[in-house]
């Protein structure tokens, strides 16, 4: 293993560094999306995202928690509420729709949780607003105390059937893009390395897959270890599946091996370094860094060739 990665993050002013969001995630919760294609809306996350297509006015993406049904095939996740926590480490906003008996449980449980409710929004029909009932004056009540802005409330309808009235939702539309992008808006696009918590393997397992272009799970897993070494390969298989939701890095199926690639050719880190350290040439030691990892683990031609192609040119 390249010893140059370790000693250079040693060398990292943790207290000083810099990393910057490879993005600004919306995970988006609510009632149930319709599967039936041209079927009409049967809530307001569905008329929002499916028949509105609201990702595409939104300054991030969008991942839904119906992601969550894979995760016991593709992950080594033992609850739902772990994954939910992770996710919510790296998103800009956590954004549920209360507007079934399952967004409104799952509601309860964000607001409870220190994790999750840092990133929660809540967007909420306005009837609710003055209601007195245990979710508007509990987990409503937790979160609009924190910050009144962290709750919408907009008056749109449900018939008798608990369908959604579109049409009461149509006029609203504009006015519910804008208090979602206004809170991406308030989530820096680069903060200080040592206000991220728990989020901070996240961004070191993502700045190691930038360093290395292209590489595998079993070899990051022995990069990672000499930085945490603690790390094990099922919190990494973890943390990478909710990188790749949240667009930060893909992965490129070639042959025997998966390998793991940034989406982004710009480095994330924007580097402090100690008093001591009398070696500074970033670039320099980035360079030596990634021709150690290239003996390790060369990407063969045609994976290299769609990094390239998907970073949109060479680093």
């Amino acid at each position: 293993m390249p010893d140059e990665l370790a000693i250079l993050y040693n060398d990292i002013n943790q207290d000083k560094l810099r990393v910057t969001r490879p993005s600004k995630l919306v995970f988006l919760c609510g009632g149930v999306i319709s599967s039936v294609p041209h079927s009409k809306a049967i809530s307001l996350r569905d008329y929002l995202f499916r028949i509105r297509g609201i990702e595409k006015k939104l300054k991030g993406p969008i991942v839904l928690a119906e992601k969550a049904n894979q995760l016991y095939r593709e992950t080594n996740y033992g609850d739902l509420i772990s994954f939910e926590e992770d996710i919510a480490r790296i998103a800009a906003v956590v954004l549920v729709i209360a507007e079934s008996p399952g967004s409104l449980a799952e509601l309860g449980a964000f607001a409870t949780n220190n994790t999750i409710a840092r990133a929660l929004r809540i967007v909420m029909q306005a009837q609710y607003a003055n209601t007195e009932s245990f979710i508007r004056f509990g987990p409503v009540e937790r979160i609009k105390r924190v910050e009144r802005s962290f709750v919408g409330f907009y008056p749109w309808r449900i018939n008798q059937r608990g369908v959604v009235v579109t049409g009461s939702a149509a006029p609203h539309y504009g006015e519910i893009v804008k208090f979602i992008n206004q809170h991406i808006d308030k989530t820096p696009a680069s903060e200080l390395f040592r206000n991220l918590g728990d989020a901070k393997q996240f961004y070191v397992t993502y700045w190691v897959i930038y360093l290395a272009m292209a590489v595998s799970q079993t070899v990051l897993h022995g990069y990672m270890a000499l930085l945490y070494p603690t790390l094990t390969a099922s919190d990494l298989r973890n943390r990478l599946y909710c990188m790749e939701l949240a667009g930060w890095i893909s992965k490129e199926s070639y042959s025997g091996k998966d390998y793991y690639y940034t989406l982004s050719s710009a480095d994330p880190f924007d580097y402090a370094y100690k008093d001591s350290v009398r070696e500074k040439d970033s670039i320099r030691r980035k360079h030596k860094i990634t021709a150690a990892m290239q003996k390790i683990e060369a990407a063969p031609n045609h994976v290299r060739t769609v990094v390239v192609r998907k970073r949109g040119g060479s680093r």
